[in-house]
């Protein structure tokens, strides 16, 4: 398959399913090409991608709902020169979330309980694909959806490989963070927009647990002001994670805006440099960050990192 020059750009929205914060750069994510109407459309919840490996997350959207479980590739071009080298295939995983009860979002508690949401959700999943980038700069991408009925479908995309990471990257140092916690304030609502706030997510400070040893899954996340389509419920995610690791592990909910609204972010999202959120980071017991996860995640791929990390 042949494919010449860059792909041109179309607006944000249409690329980005995440929320980018105010002082991000948006076009470090990815551009598509000019979309027409009844065509694949990939909503990408990966904004920073890095020379070396990746996790590249997204969903597919088609005649405006999203698609799940399909068979579905990522082809990997070098477009460098006028005409573009195929480098790499690599398939797509898709990650069923836990959360879906009968087409509705399930949303958990802080005792334990559930409810399904009132209205109906089609982010049931999330597709999942291993991308390593060689070298900085421009990179051509094309996801490939062959159908059951055999038909196949494809959507491109330009990224941007950044030479050094802006947020911490697996096998660095956690930044020693004194995040706020419950005991800080007088009301729980100052730090946790969720509803009803869970205050066993805000017991520790990132610091205090690296000092003893302990491990952390650690959410950057702003349900409140967060409205994206697959933003995702991961603070609901990294809540059923509790019953079976609490014991072992600090489970940490940090709130991305200052009370007052979207107008300035909290000193340990400014210390954790995060240009996009949600974000979850899983921290072992030397203060070593051992993955990380942008947007949308599973109980599943969490709980695969928890497992290696705690045997």
């Amino acid at each position: 398959m042949r494919v010449t020059g860059r792909a041109r750009g179309v607006p944000i929205g249409l690329v980005l399913a995440l929320c980018v914060l105010r002082h991000a750069s948006p076009s470090a994510a990815g551009e598509l090409t000019p979309t027409v109407a009844g065509s694949l459309q990939p909503m990408i919840t990966t904004s920073e991608l890095v020379v070396g490996p990746n996790r590249f997350a997204f969903g597919l959207l088609k005649d405006g709902s999203l698609l799940a479980a399909g068979d579905v590739a990522l082809r990997v071009y070098d477009i460098r020169e006028q005409e573009a080298q195929l480098v790499a295939v690599t398939p797509a995983v898709y990650h069923p979330l836990e959360l879906i009860d009968q087409g509705r979002q399930i949303h958990v508690h802080p005792d334990g309980t559930r409810h399904a949401h009132d209205t109906a959700t089609d982010v049931h999943g999330i597709y999942v694909a291993q991308l390593t980038l060689e070298r900085p700069g421009p990179w051509g991408l094309e996801i490939v959806v062959r159908r059951a009925n055999g038909a196949v479908e494809a959507a491109r995309l330009s990224v941007n490989a950044l030479a050094q990471p802006r947020s911490p990257m697996p096998g660095t140092p956690a930044p020693r963070s004194r995040n706020l916690v419950a005991g800080d304030v007088s009301d729980l609502r100052q730090i946790d927009s969720s509803e009803p706030p869970d205050g066993r997510l805000h017991q520790t400070v990132i610091a205090d647990a690296i000092r003893d040893g302990r491990p952390q899954v650690i959410v950057f996340a702003t349900p409140k002001y967060c409205t994206s389509r697959v933003c995702g419920p991961v603070l609901d995610v990294v809540r059923t994670l509790i019953p079976a690791y609490g014991r072992r592990v600090a489970f940490v909910h940090q709130e991305i805006w200052q009370p007052g609204g979207m107008q300035t972010l909290t000193p340990t999202v400014e210390e954790w440099n995060l240009r996009s959120e949600p974000w979850t980071f899983v921290v072992d017991g030397d203060g070593m960050i051992r993955a990380r996860f942008e947007g949308l995640t599973t109980r599943r791929e969490l709980e695969a990192i928890l497992r290696q990390m705690l045997r």
